[in-house]
């Protein structure tokens, strides 16, 4: 019974839960989520019988080099709140998209020995699939978005689709990994099977593309069988292009129609870019985009969208949410990983996966904002967790 209920296992149990964010409940008085309250029970487990088990010297010592980028980011995120006084709406984002994130990679990175750590995607993998195997029960009972697209338990397909595109890696790690897992594979392929088919019925472009460049460039950089690989990834893509030719959305990219989504996005850039010259040092302060977006209507008349609460890219929305102090430390972030992703020479497979899901995130962060949501912000700290 004690093995079963073990802060190892609640964090598996966790990250099977991201999509709980989408449950909302009250807190004593104060707006939270279930994925936030399983982060929670995590970290007083953990600080009640964990953290005197935790030799900190050795932590700090293994772990020093992060400190830098991770504290301009807070610094980034509390100056921008303070200058702007946002601060109910800011404290609430700061809270769900970073503390807890990051509190939660903590706990995982001390409690979890490292050889053990890949389990934590594996069960992230569990997690996608079982949203995957729901998404597609929609898709058979018809339940679909007004212009025929997947969007499954969240509020759009491009939620979805960014919520299973990085566990295609894990599932290619798993089916690559030699261990016991092996036994499953057939159980894996048959899943991967099903996370494909579904990111498809998203017909999020950006996904394909972001999933297809980014599996092509760590075959180049990996060199496994280069061609023939990064050849098929392209090969997919085609495919998936041929498949979309005469459809209305694929219509209206190519020919820029006034009303597609990439027309509405420019107009989205450029209200973020207008937000960034006049306040390019502090930014606007997180969760406001929505707010200030409704303001800039005036100098982009019309609007395509009305209800846009990031500005679709992942970089403008760390500039407008930290500043430039927090945009400083959110790359040099990125270069630390990147460093953390090449050091893991003894585990080739791991690597592959912790560079593809990295990838996948800045390639698609150009079109989306594949960080500022609490099951995505949770993955992306689990990869210092993992490397």
């Amino acid at each position: 019974m004690k093995k079963i209920f073990s802060l190892e296992n609640l964090i598996y149990l966790t990250i099977f839960a991201l999509p709980s964010y989408l449950w909302k409940i009250s807190f004593f008085g104060l707006p939270s989520n279930a994925l936030e309250l399983l982060i929670i029970a995590c970290s007083i487990t953990w600080l009640l019988f964990y953290a005197k088990k935790t030799d900190w010297q050795d932590f700090f010592e293994k772990y020093k080099a992060f400190f830098w980028p991770i504290g301009l980011i807070f610094l980034g995120l509390i100056l921008s709140m303070l200058i702007n006084k946002s601060y109910m709406v800011s404290a609430g984002s700061i809270k769900a998209w970073f503390v807890l994130p990051v509190l939660f990679s903590f706990v995982a990175i001390s409690t979890i020995k490292k050889e053990r750590r890949a389990a934590l995607f594996g069960a992230y993998y569990a997690s996608a699939s079982f949203v995957a195997i729901i998404s597609l029960a929609y898709f058979i009972s018809g339940r679909l978005t007004y212009d025929g697209r997947l969007a499954g338990i969240f509020n759009s397909p491009n939620y979805l689709a960014m919520y299973l595109a990085p566990a295609i890696f894990v599932g290619y790690f798993l089916l690559l990994t030699e261990t016991k897992i092996k036994r499953w594979q057939k159980g894996i392929l048959f899943l991967l099977g099903l996370l494909v088919f579904a990111v498809y019925l998203t017909y999020s472009y950006a996904t394909w593309l972001a999933l297809a460049v980014a599996f092509a460039l760590v075959f180049v950089i990996e060199k496994k069988a280069i061609f023939r690989k990064a050849f098929v990834a392209f090969l997919i893509m085609g495919t998936l292009i041929f498949l979309q030719l005469g459809k209305d959305k694929f219509s209206n990219l190519i020919s820029f129609d006034a009303r597609s989504s990439l027309a509405s996005r420019e107009i989205i850039w450029r209200s973020a870019e207008k937000m960034i010259r006049e306040d390019w040092l502090w930014g606007i302060g997180v969760g406001n985009f929505q707010t200030k977006y409704l303001e800039y209507q005036k100098y982009f008349s019309p609007y395509l969208e009305w209800a846009v609460p990031h500005p679709h890219n992942l970089y403008l929305a760390f500039w407008l949410y930290t500043g430039l102090i927090g945009l400083v430390g959110f790359f040099w972030l990125i270069i630390l990983l990147f460093r953390a992703i090449f050091a893991q020479q003894k585990n080739p497979n791991l690597k592959f996966m912790g560079l593809g899901i990295m990838l996948y995130i800045l390639l698609h962060g150009l079109f989306d904002t594949t960080y500022f949501k609490n099951d995505l912000a949770v993955i992306f700290w689990l990869l210092f967790a993992l490397l």
